[in-house]
């Protein structure tokens, strides 16, 4: 069974919000693991996913592969991770 990506990109979405990131991240919810990883490539996090499991994609690389029921959560300590990060680097300067 192919997942509900409209759902799941719902509750992803809402996670997001509510979660209050105060960086942007380009996140990408795709409904094919052959394709997805490549078209998802430019994100900084994403999802390609398929049968019951997806690969989870972090600034264009294949990091994990994931049962459907982890996918909100994982992206989600991914995206809290990169904004951390970005939070950390130094403003440039003018």
């Amino acid at each position: 069974m192919v997942p509900d990506l409209i759902a799941g990109f719902n509750k992803l979405n809402e996670a997001l919000e509510k979660e209050g990131l105060k960086v942007p991240i380009r996140v990408a919810v795709m409904g094919c693991v052959v394709n997805g990883p490549g078209e998802a490539r430019e994100a900084d996090l994403g999802i390609a996913a398929g049968k019951g499991q997806g690969f989870l994609i972090v600034q264009g690389e294949v990091v994990d592969k994931i049962p459907e029921g982890e996918f909100v959560e994982r992206l989600m300590q991914e995206a809290r991770r990169i904004a951390a990060e970005r939070a950390a680097e130094p403003e440039p300067a003018d």
